[in-house]
């Protein structure tokens, strides 16, 4: 049902995009030689010339949307995810565009060169143009189906837990036509009926899906749910309980014809994980070289200002449970935790030293960690490493706690960005990291990175 409402607004969206990219080279060719806003001095190109390469942005421009999953519609996608991929597509199609002309010239099958600066106009015009154009097409039909036009009507087998997750769920959906009627239980009062009220039901309400969300224990009601269903032309769909105990992401693998769920599944794997971690190295040893001067002050600093090393190793716990030494700046007087043992440091704490108070509030006591990711024991993005201590005391508390050791831990994350650091609610703070490693792109890599850089904040405050 879902699916195929999304897969309705995806032609619409390639249309949009091929009229988008016809009208950006129009209009980049009337901005570079025909405004008087650039020099023209060198001449104007045949402006049939430029007509001839509009097939080459159309089929790249397409091409390399569908390859980055630009097409397949998420709901709740994050706008600027959206914006920075289109502008990447735009940046990408001139570059393989120029290229082509390039070569299509070098043995002489065009006789012209393709203007650098038009297509500099065409990357912003592109991505101003196709950007908007997807919100005007979401609004248009967001406004169809609000009139109700194509509505599926659902019903909701289960007034518990995971039926009322169902229905959280649907709601975002709302405006794709979905409209939920109501719930079956059989103990509670404040629904539609019981099981067996399932044929009245439909037809007094036209229903035309049913969400069967039981527990496993009720199979035969199921079975009996799904028959009725099925001579009732409904549209079934099943939501095991399996998933309330799902690790990660689960997701349907077939093993020679048998399916099998893997409760497990995360997107950071193979060659994703090696671009991450070759990311990770060219960001840091560049970084490493501008701020190299800048530590070496911050190190001299220290030693002369109090007693004690300059820099502070902590135990971490990291991906996959393995322990390493976390480096810091040393903040605290020496055998600052004799007394407290390990806790999260207060806004207030008095064993911070003056220049560590400084060091804290714009969180250059971290920036040694960039050694940690250069190792490899970190990465620039990814869930706050802990402290064995604290991990041993949350990992039986906070539910999923321990799937945050799925990915390499970082610097700064999801949650940190987001303003959950520190001794702040740690569930909230799990369910942020949870996202993070459900969802991650390298377009949320680079979100992350720019957002700790405006705020510039790092990490939590546990010692």
């Amino acid at each position: 049902m879902i699916k195929q409402r999304r897969k309705q607004l995806i032609p619409f969206y390639i249309l949009s995009d091929i009229i988008i990219v016809v009208f950006s080279v129009h209009l980049s060719f009337w901005l570079r030689f025909n405004s008087s806003l650039f020099d023209v001095s060198k001449g104007i190109p045949a402006y049939a010339n430029y007509l001839f390469i509009i097939p080459l942005f159309m089929i790249i421009q397409t091409i390399y949307f569908s390859t980055q999953g630009y097409y397949r519609i998420k709901l709740r996608r994050n706008r600027l995810d959206d914006l920075f991929l289109v502008f990447i597509n735009s940046i990408i199609t001139s570059f393989i565009v120029l290229l082509l002309v390039s070569y299509l010239k070098s043995y002489s099958f065009v006789d012209f060169e393709i203007s650098h600066l038009f297509l500099v106009i065409y990357v912003f015009v592109s991505t101003i143009g196709i950007f908007a154009i997807r919100l005007l097409v979401f609004k248009i039909f967001k406004i169809l189906y609000s009139n109700k036009n194509g509505v599926s009507k659902v019903v909701i087998v289960g007034y518990d837990t995971m039926g009322i997750l169902v229905e959280e769920k649907l709601k975002k959906y709302s405006h794709f036509g979905i409209e939920i009627i109501g719930f079956l239980d059989e103990k509670k009062e404040d629904v539609l009926g019981k099981y067996d009220d399932l044929e009245k039901i439909v037809k007094k309400h036209g229903i035309t899906d049913m969400f069967i969300a039981l527990s496993l224990k009720e199979y035969d009601a199921i079975m009996k749910l799904i028959d009725v269903g099925n001579s009732l032309y409904l549209d079934i769909k099943l939501v095991p309980d399996i998933l309330q105990i799902a690790s990660i992401k689960a997701g349907v693998e077939h093993l020679e014809g048998i399916p099998t769920i893997n409760l497990g599944d995360i997107p950071l794997q193979g060659w994703k994980l090696i671009f991450k971690r070759s990311f990770d190295m060219i960001l840091s040893l560049m970084g490493l070289i501008i701020i190299l001067l800048p530590l070496f002050i911050i190190a001299l600093i220290i030693k002369i200002t109090s007693k004690g090393p300059i820099f502070y190793l902590q135990e971490r716990v990291g991906v996959d449970g393995k322990l390493f030494k976390m480096i810091k700046f040393r903040t605290m007087g020496i055998d600052a935790e004799e007394q407290t043992g390990a806790i999260w440091s207060p806004p207030d704490d008095n064993r911070v030293t003056s220049i560590g108070k400084f060091l804290r509030k714009f969180s250059i006591d971290e920036l040694p960690q960039i050694i940690n990711v250069i190792k490899g024991d970190m990465s620039l993005v990814g869930p706050r490493p802990e402290r064995p201590e604290l991990v041993d005391k949350f990992k039986d508390t906070i539910p999923k706690y321990m799937l945050r050791h799925r990915v390499k831990t970082g610097m700064t994350g999801w949650a940190q960005v987001h303003g959950l650091r520190g001794n702040t609610p740690l569930d909230k703070r799990v369910e942020f990291d949870i996202y993070y490693i459900q969802n991650w792109t390298f377009r949320l890599d680079l979100e992350i990175l720019w957002r700790t850089f405006l705020k510039l904040q790092f990490v939590d405050r546990n010692m």
